[in-house]
């Protein structure tokens, strides 16, 4: 393996064009602190690209936003499926131009379980226009649907949400909130009540936001394939990590003893 450099010294596009100048095959490898992205090169061409979610183009333009990385390289001829679709210009002339922003929006967005509640507005002299689509997802935002959610109903296009609320929160409109949490579940005892059993640090962490600054009455546990339930819900002290279920709910959601489960506040 041959190093390149690092990305704050060495410009991405510029590496592209060594490559395609050079005409090399091998494998690419960008790395930071929680991340990285895997680039599959065939005589100089990007043909694959792969980070986390992020995959082929995305992955490649999301790259143009990192202030720093290690760059790494290793000749290796392997056939694959491509995944990326733009040539190295159109590559380097995106990425350019919208690669900052792109990897801002991939920050603030890691998944689809973030949420979002309003914020304060943006500064006296700033404006934002609201068009349609804006509208179509501001009006979702409630600090209890998830961008998930927030697709599903808004029925509109994944990259025109994201970005729509990417640009939201820019603009001063909206926050992000970690209210969604991923516990462990666990069955409560022969004589459990019909309510979900929380460690009261959790609300303290809930009533933080402006929704639920009274107080969190009811809240949804969804396990893995998104299948939810919403429960009543009692506070109470040295819980951790784990939320004690009603055995019912505990069989209609299909869980295993000590499976995650998502919880988030709904009243």
């Amino acid at each position: 393996m041959s190093l390149i450099g690092n990305l704050s010294d060495v410009a991405f596009g510029d590496v592209l064009r060594l490559f395609a100048a050079s005409g090399k095959t091998g494998l690419l490898t960008a790395s930071a602190t929680g991340r990285q992205t895997l680039i599959r090169i065939q005589h100089g061409a990007v043909v694959h690209a792969t980070a986390g979610r992020l995959q082929g183009d995305d992955a490649i333009l999301d790259l143009f936003g990192w202030k720093e990385g290690q760059l790494a390289f290793v000749p290796e001829e392997k056939v694959i499926e491509p995944n990326v679709t733009l040539g190295v210009d159109v590559l380097i002339l995106e990425g350019v131009r919208t690669g900052e922003s792109f990897h801002r929006m991939n920050e603030l967005i890691p998944h689809e379980r973030v949420m979002f509640q309003t914020a304060q507005g943006p500064d006296a002299d700033k404006r934002f226009l609201l068009g349609a689509a804006e509208w179509g997802v501001l009006r979702l935002v409630d600090s209890v649907r998830d961008v998930r959610d927030v697709l599903d109903e808004s029925r509109q296009t994944r990259p025109d949400v994201l970005r729509i609320l990417f640009e939201l929160t820019e603009a001063g409109l909206l926050e992000p909130v970690d209210a969604q949490k991923t516990l462990r579940a666990q069955p409560q005892g022969r004589f459990g009540k019909e309510a979900a059993e929380l460690d009261d640090r959790l609300e303290a962490e809930w009533r933080l936001m402006e929704r639920f600054a009274a107080g969190v009455l009811r809240v949804e546990v969804r396990n893995l394939a998104r299948k939810g339930r919403r429960l009543a819900v009692l506070f109470r002290a040295g819980l951790g990590r784990e939320v004690n279920l009603p055995r019912p709910t505990f069989a209609e959601l299909g869980l295993r003893e000590g499976e995650d489960v998502f919880v988030r506040p709904v009243a």
